[in-house]
């Protein structure tokens, strides 16, 4: 009998802020989030459900390459740090935010039924962003160069 994949059996999302330096100033890349059912028209990081039997960080190495169609090795990827959101009565879900700044090839739109413009921003432009941003992900970028975070969202 086959088996039909449940999405969300683990309530967690990796979502990995890649990074380069570009004439001496820090960059992120940002994908802008289309027409998509979850979190439509605003700029988002590399994310993705962790599915069943995976780490963290394999989830990332999976959707680097799905989403950009670049290669991230596990071991390169650093902690950032974590937020606990409160989504409704019944559900709580985890977003675990990683980096790097190691990767092969040339970022691309690969999913482009998700996204529609992708873009390296200088860590300080992100601020003006801000309002057009996932305000755990732009919460997240800010603790690039400071220790890793915990956050809650939701509960009162």
């Amino acid at each position: 009998m086959v088996s039909k994949k449940a999405r969300y059996t683990n309530p967690s999302a990796g979502i990995l802020i890649l990074t380069r330096v570009q004439d001496g100033k820090k960059q992120v890349l940002l994908q802008h989030r289309g027409r998509t059912e979850m979190l439509p028209n605003v700029w988002d990081c590399i994310s993705g459900h962790v599915e069943e039997q995976e780490t963290i960080r394999q989830t990332m190495v999976r959707e680097a390459y799905e989403e950009l169609s670049i290669i991230v090795k596990a071991e390169d990827i650093e902690f950032v740090g974590m937020t606990h959101l409160r989504l409704d009565d019944e559900t709580t879900y985890y977003n675990i935010f990683l980096t790097t700044d190691k990767f092969m090839g040339t970022p691309k739109i690969m999913e482009k039924d998700k996204h529609d413009d992708l873009k390296w921003v200088n860590l300080d432009a992100l601020p003006a962003m801000a309002h057009e941003m996932i305000n755990n992900r732009y919460q997240a970028i800010q603790h690039l160069e400071r220790p890793p975070f915990y956050s809650e969202e939701g509960f009162e």
